[in-house]
């Protein structure tokens, strides 16, 4: 995995932040503390395992803060499934929607030749898995072998001897071990199982075959119940066909008296219809007669009521003609009080317009006030700077400024002079101590080549073969003198150091005191200003009062002469005009003379028409109270006709009702003599119960008697089967038990202390000479490391374990009992090796190497060999980042990445 573009929006301290490490091999990611760096690494292993920092499953406290959703894109190259190597890219978000709900996505995909393909899965936890196989790794193991995370260096250290096994297992991809195992497990579970229902078989099988004579004398016995129960079936048989004939006679009876007391209920309803039809006649005739009885009060409601609708027409009339007269009455009235409307409109306007005026005009008086104000107050202003004695004091106090901002300038300039001398002291300094590093090292092989050459039998350095006394006293002097000069330049650095250093500790106080009186600097140059600009002002302020007096002047005679605002002035006269002349016809009713005529016309028209609505009102009422006079005097004339018809239908009605009777009673004789047929077959039918319980008894016993017979043919013909069968089970069971004695073996030989064990012992050696190689760089030789896979428990035994033991020239001690420097130069070296080791592994390409601080704890010796550590192994990552804040650090790689932290989020650019 080689990182190429990370993209954070609202991601812990990121509120956007685009990142293009392409072309980055070896950086230094810088910044102060707090400013986001390590947030870049957390944004990663959030995008592709959905892990950082935060506690897994509070992505919430990784949102920017005020924001409600956080989003981060990265994208990588790597190896496709072992082939050429692709772009991928992933994307995750996640959108708070409310308090208690939060909306997350999860996209994957791969760069082909035709764009951008999707590999995201229908589920985020499926689409993570994906993630995880195409890396080959998962979170656990990335943060214990290519991550050093921030406070966590020791992340591999401190795990128990289990855990460091595990992650150990996934980089050598041993998981794949343990899958075959699990394969192996469930097929040997599954032929155990089909051994163990063999064997029940088999068992089964001998049992039942051992039953043959008890199966045949179940037969004779069964065969002859069947044949007994068969004869008692037959004869209960014919004693309950007769019964059932019994019944057939006893149903057809009870089928006619349901059909006679269908009928019964059908005369009965159509005499109910017949009787009722008889009240209703009776109520219609006892109607008609209460009409006729009142027949004098009806017919006088009813004249009175002509009479009434008669005068209503008469008022309708007259209604009509007023209403068109008060319609033409309103439209002259709305004439009128359209002009008088538009009179008071053109007196409104009037007003306004003179409202205007007047306030144009004191607006006009009011500017010409108060620039009168402002030049007074200019003149009174002018004539204090102009006094002869403020110029000559701001003269005094420029002089004395500019004298000091000179001697100022000048200490500035040596201050430069000083800071370039310390600067070239420390360069010089720098170069020399790195030249006599180089000596000491040359030296060492000085003196060790000389201690090769005392030997009695030394050997020529270039063609290895022995050398001659004069040839090796010649090599010794030559060699001695090279020591010499290397001696001489030695100590000659150290003094030119002392020098130096004295120099810079002059220089340091001198530059220390400059550096505070230059701060007043900065104000000596603002008050010169400031005193040069007030003695011009003085000058000028003289000449600029006499002219603001003349121009006082001219104002004062334009207010006093009312000698502003003319064109107001004249159009107020004019508006005052027109408002007098609306005043006056207002108050005259001088308008709409024609419409006030034909109103007074209208007028003594409606008073000729005479319509009293009072008396309309009151006819109207009337004809309300008798409006059902009309109908009243109807239904008296139908009243007189119909009481002969109903007369006449009441006594048809009275002898039908006695027919129907008739007929009623001759089917209840009918009813009568069938249901006492019924009861005469009621002693036989109460015996057809037992018959039938006894019928069914009979039938079980012959069933179960014929069920027996079958149970034990079939028991005899399934052991001719069984016989057949004993065979081939015996066979199967030798297959099956070949089998699982092979699928043991490879249980054993896949699981922890089988292959995987022998790949761990085999690959420990190489970790362990990784780390010992980088932590001799790392300490000059003093530190050692060793892997033990074995420990012998306090019973004796031999157990297996990954413990890691440290030693120094002091021995073997606990890795807590190391300093925090010792501890994390083991934790570097460690962690490093896995990462070669993971980078080197067959299948996963991580290529990348994460270092997040840790070097605080160091001295100045150690950084400097981690530095070279670092670089060291440079040819075996694709790209690594180092994360610190030390100063002296941020130049020891050729790329930085800078992080800034701003009021608008951290910004972080590639230098």
């Amino acid at each position: 995995m080689i990182p190429e573009e990370l993209h954070l929006r609202n991601f812990l301290s990121h509120r956007e932040t685009d990142l293009d490490l392409r072309g980055v091999h070896i950086a230094s990611l810088v910044g102060d503390n707090g400013a986001g760096k390590s947030a870049l690494l957390d944004a990663i292993t959030w995008v592709v395992w959905g892990r950082s920092r935060a506690p897994y499953g509070h992505d919430e406290d990784l949102v920017y803060h005020g924001e409600s959703g956080l989003e981060v894109e990265f994208i990588f190259r790597m190896p496709y499934q072992g082939g050429t190597e692709r772009r991928f890219r992933i994307l995750r978000r996640r959108e708070q929607q409310s308090r208690r709900s939060s909306n997350s996505l999860l996209d994957l995909q791969m760069e082909s030749d035709s764009g951008w393909v999707s590999l995201t899965a229908d589920s985020i936890r499926e689409t993570q898995a994906r993630i995880i196989k195409q890396l080959g790794l998962d979170y656990d193991t990335f943060i214990n072998s290519a991550y050093l995370r921030q406070g966590h260096a020791d992340e591999f250290t401190i795990q128990t001897p289990t855990e460091r096994k595990r992650v150990l297992s996934t980089i050598l991809g041993l998981d794949r071990w343990s899958e075959y195992q699990d394969r192996v497990k469930k097929q040997l579970a599954t032929t155990q199982g089909q051994i163990r229902e063999v064997d029940r078989r088999l068992d089964e099988t001998t049992q039942e075959l051992a039953r043959r004579p008890e199966y045949e004398e179940q037969l004779q016995t069964a065969e002859a119940q069947a044949k007994e129960a068969e004869t008692q079936r037959q004869a209960i048989q014919s004693q309950v066909d007769e019964i059932t004939r019994v019944q057939e006679q006893a149903l057809a009876l009870q089928r006619q008296i349901a059909d006679l007391n269908q009928r019964l209920a059908q005369e009965e309803e159509r005499l109910s219809l017949m009787q009722h039809d008889e009240e209703q006649h009776q109520g219609q005739l006892t109607y008609y007669q209460d009409l006729v009885a009142h027949a004098d009060v009806i017919e006088t409601h009813y004249r009175a009521y002509q009479e009434a609708l008669i005068e209503d027409r008469t008022w309708g009339e007259k209604l009509s003609q007023s209403a068109r007269l008060q319609a033409a009455k309103a439209s002259h009235e709305q004439a009128i009080a359209q002009v008088r409307e538009s009179l008071t409109y053109d007196l409104r306007r009037a007003e306004q317009q003179q409202a205007h005026l007047e306030q144009k005009i004191a607006s006009a008086r009011a500017q010409l006030e108060n620039a009168l104000s402002d030049i007074r107050g200019q003149i009174g202003i002018l004539e204090e700077q102009g006094t002869a004695n403020c110029r000559s004091e701001q003269t005094a106090q420029l002089e004395i400024a500019q004298i000091e901002l000179a001697r100022l300038e000048a200490l500035a300039q040596a201050q430069d002079e000083a800071r370039a001398t310390l600067q070239a002291a420390e360069v010089e300094q720098s170069r020399l101590n790195e030249r006599n590093r180089q000596l000491r090292e040359q030296m060492n092989e000085t003196k060790t080549r000389l201690d090769a050459l005392a030997r009695a039998e030394a050997l020529c350095p270039l063609c290895r073969q022995p050398l001659t006394p004069e040839h090796q006293a010649q090599m010794i002097a030559e060699i001695r003198t090279e020591g010499t000069a290397m001696g001489d330049e030695y100590r000659a650095n150290l003094e030119r150091v002392r020098v130096l250093q004295e120099t810079q500790e002059q220089l340091q106080p001198q530059i220390k005191s400059q550096e505070q009186q230059l701060k007043m600097r900065r104000v000596r140059e603002q008050q010169v200003a400031r005193l040069q600009q007030q003695v011009e002002q003085s000058t000028v302020a003289q000449t600029r009062a006499e002219e603001l007096r003349a121009r006082a002047a001219a104002l004062e005679q334009q207010i006093a002469g009312i000698d502003y605002a003319p064109d107001a002035h004249l159009a107020l006269v004019q508006v005052q005009e027109e408002k007098a002349i609306y005043e006056t016809r207002l108050e005259q009713g001088d308008y709409a003379a024609e419409a006030r005529a034909a109103l007074a016309q209208i007028l003594a028209q409606l008073a000729e028409v005479g319509y009293d609505g009072v008396r309309h009102d009151q006819v109207k009422a009337g004809i309300q109270a008798l409006s059902t006079a009309d109908t009243d005097y109807r239904e008296l004339e139908k009243a007189r006709v119909g009481i002969q018809a109903e007369t006449e239908a009441l006594k048809r009605i009275a002898g039908e009702i006695t027919a129907q009777q008739a007929r009623m009673d001759a089917i209840v004789v009918e009813h009568t003599t069938r249901q006492q047929e019924i009861d005469a077959l009621q002693p036989q039918l109460a015996e057809g119960p037992r018959l039938l319980q006894l019928l069914n008894t009979a039938r079980q016993q012959e069933a179960v008697a014929r069920q027996r017979v079958g149970a034990a043919r079939q028991n005899l013909a399934a052991l001719e089967t069984l016989g057949r069968r004993l065979g081939t089970l015996r066979e199967q069971r030798e297959t099956l038990a070949r089998r699982a004695g092979i699928l043991t073996e490879l249980r054993d030989a896949f699981g922890v202390n089988g292959i995987p064990a022998m790949i761990i012992e085999h690959t420990l050696p190489e970790l362990e000479r990784e780390a010992n190689r980088i932590l001799q760089q790392l300490t000059n030789g003093r530190m050692h490391v060793r892997f033990e896979t074995q420990r012998e428990t306090k019973t004796g035994n031999v157990r297996e374990t990954l413990d890691i033991v440290i030693s120094d020239e002091k021995g073997s001690r606990p890795y807590e009992n190391f300093s925090g420097g010792e501890k994390f130069r083991a934790n570097f070296a460690i962690r490093v090796a896995l990462s070669r080791l993971l980078a080197q592994r067959s299948g996963v390409r991580l290529r990348t190497l994460f270092v997040d601080e840790g070097f605080g704890s160091l001295d100045a010796d150690g950084r400097r060999r981690l530095v070279e550590s670092v670089k060291a192994v440079q040819r075996d990552f694709d790209m690594i980042l180092v994360i610190t804040h030390i100063d002296e650090l941020r130049e020891a790689f050729p790329t930085h990445i800078q992080v800034v932290k701003t009021e608008a989020g951290s910004i972080a650019e590639v230098v």
